[in-house]
């Protein structure tokens, strides 16, 4: 099953469930209440060769932190007022992710027993 496939499949499933999506045609990015959002990444994978005689082979636990950055002008009678008005549009999905920039990422492994 290639990629696309599976990525249609997810998304199709998604909307029957009447879940709050979007997606780059790569990444699924989920509204989860409360202000977050889950992200859902269909890629290949290198083939899974732990055990295969090497010996010095770890496995990691990995977690990616991606920050996302962006400018909008909106009018507002005070800076608070206009912070919110952004982010009620970020939550009513008005401003997408795929609006935003990559502003910092940070990776985190930790060794799996």
């Amino acid at each position: 099953m290639d990629e696309m496939k599976i990525h249609s499949i997810l998304m199709d499933a998604l909307k029957a469930a009447n879940a709050k999506c979007d997606s780059d045609g790569h990444t699924i990015w989920i509204e989860a209440g409360g202000g977050r959002t889950l992200a859902v990444c269909v890629s290949e994978c290198a083939p899974d060769d732990y055990g295969v005689g090497d010996e010095e082979k770890r496995t990691y636990s990995v977690s990616l932190h991606a920050t996302f950055a962006g400018s909008f002008d909106v009018r507002a009678s005070s800076e608070s007022e206009a912070e919110e008005i952004v982010r009620d549009r970020f939550t009513a999905e008005d401003i997408k992710v795929s609006d935003l920039e990559l502003d910092k990422t940070e990776v985190n492994a930790t060794e799996v027993d």
